[in-house]
């Protein structure tokens, strides 16, 4: 399915809708721009205003069945973007093979070629930054988890593990410059960058509750997806460790000193 499977009205109507003076431009985005969409996608439509436009709130709506988003942006914000590795990761394949639907300037256009020609090397030291300071600022997550785990109360092991889970996969996402194509291929794309028969797709596999594995001393479901999550944050660290700073490698490797304990059951 592509954009043409959407009633030509439809995008006519919306566009029309959107139009005004504030607005350079409109695009069609995600799985209808893709070809990927399926009867449950909504229809993300991007209105880019003018640079001096004051901001404005997205929006969900239904129309003729379809749910349709409207989020705005700016050339100049989505050029920020662009050099922000923990944003550009979603913001490239994001807007690659993205229609236009509107172009009052050649702004949009303009924005597009630039996207097409994209290089990660420039943002490689500081999404490896980035990653060391992501794996430090998790080590926090990583003491309340086995607090609660001391606890016992699996509600809380089951947010903060969600939470550790996501900061993880975003650090490492950003310091291999994953570039996401869409959100239902995020954890694959990142899983494929590590190695699928690695120990931290193994971890990250069980921690996200995609497979079920008999772990020794495994508890409770809640309590077994914490145990992996503590093990992905040491595989982590093995992953980015050649690529951080001293300070953040040492602090991450004192918290693994302290989950290893914990961890030892399930090796």
């Amino acid at each position: 399915m592509d954009s043409t499977s959407l009633p030509p009205r439809l995008l006519e109507s919306i566009t029309g809708e959107l139009s005004g003076e504030e607005i350079a431009g409109i695009v069609l985005g995600g799985s209808y721009a893709r070809g990927e969409a399926t009867r449950f996608s909504d229809i993300d439509i991007a209105p880019f205003l003018r640079d001096d436009a004051p901001s404005r709130k997205k929006q969900l709506f239904y129309r003729d069945g379809y749910l349709v988003s409207i989020s705005y942006k700016t050339v100049a914000g989505v050029r920020a973007d662009l050099s922000l590795p923990n944003r550009a990761i979603w913001v490239v394949n994001g807007y690659r093979g993205a229609k236009i639907l509107m172009d009052t300037d050649g702004s949009i256009q303009g924005l597009m070629r630039d996207i097409e020609a994209f290089s990660w090397e420039p943002l490689r030291q500081a999404a490896n930054n980035y990653a060391g300071a992501s794996l430090v600022g998790s080590a926090e997550a990583v003491h309340k988890l086995l607090g609660d785990l001391a606890l016992g109360n699996d509600l809380a092991i089951s947010l903060m593990t969600t939470n550790l889970l996501w900061s993880l996969t975003d650090l490492v996402a950003v310091q291999r410059g994953v570039l996401v194509k869409s959100d239902r291929t995020y954890y694959r794309q990142v899983q494929e960058s590590v190695g699928l028969e690695s120990a931290w797709t193994r971890y990250h596999n069980i921690a996200a509750g995609v497979v079920q594995e008999s772990l020794a001393q495994q508890g409770t479901p809640a309590r077994s997806r914490a145990k992996a999550v503590l093990a992905l944050y040491r595989e982590t660290l093995a992953l980015v460790e050649s690529f951080i700073t001293p300070n953040h490698r040492d602090t991450a490797r004192q918290a693994v000193l302290v989950l290893s304990e914990v961890l030892r059951p399930i090796d």
